[in-house]
């Protein structure tokens, strides 16, 4: 996979200095990962729903707005007689303070279905940002009232 990585370039009180930007538009292929607290009930028999808010760690891939990302991310699923629902919104920031927030959601059967996530407002580089991405959880083991995870996410991106 390839992906465009520019060097930036400026003058600031006479010294020169250069540092990576992300391209304008482009692909990713990453994983980040997810833990924080989950509340589940149960109704019998095929009925579960929850909560979680959940602490994001996304180191990213170099050159794409994703790379070095930390972020808060909350939630809820239910488990319907099989059929698996769940919606949220994630806030993911960088080290200069710049912020995106999105919303994802994922429906279907919880071993095949891939999530949808976009951004709906940014700030700093990421202000009027698109993205089209797509998400799949990696299976981790469970930790009991806790949401852990990493998922596979991938897509294509522009920023001014």
């Amino acid at each position: 996979m390839s992906h465009k990585v520019l060097l930036g370039c400026g003058m600031a009180a006479g010294l020169a200095f250069c540092t990576q930007v992300c391209a304008a538009e482009g692909k990713y292929d990453m994983t980040s990962c997810y833990s924080g607290p989950s509340h589940v009930i149960q109704q019998g028999d095929g009925i579960t729903a929850g909560s979680y808010d959940a602490t994001a760690m996304m180191p990213g891939q170099e050159g794409t707005p994703f790379y070095r990302m930390s972020g808060r991310c909350v939630g809820q699923f239910t488990i319907i007689n099989g059929d698996y629902s769940e919606t949220g919104s994630c806030q993911f920031w960088n080290a200069a303070g710049e912020k995106i927030f999105g919303v994802y959601a994922r429906k279907g059967d919880p071993a095949k279905a891939e999530g949808t996530w976009h951004p709906v407002h940014g700030t700093g580089k990421f202000e009027g940002m698109t993205d089209e991405g797509k998400w799949m959880p990696i299976g981790l083991p469970p930790v009991p009232n806790m949401a852990n995870g990493c998922n596979h996410e991938w897509g294509t991106y522009t920023v001014k």
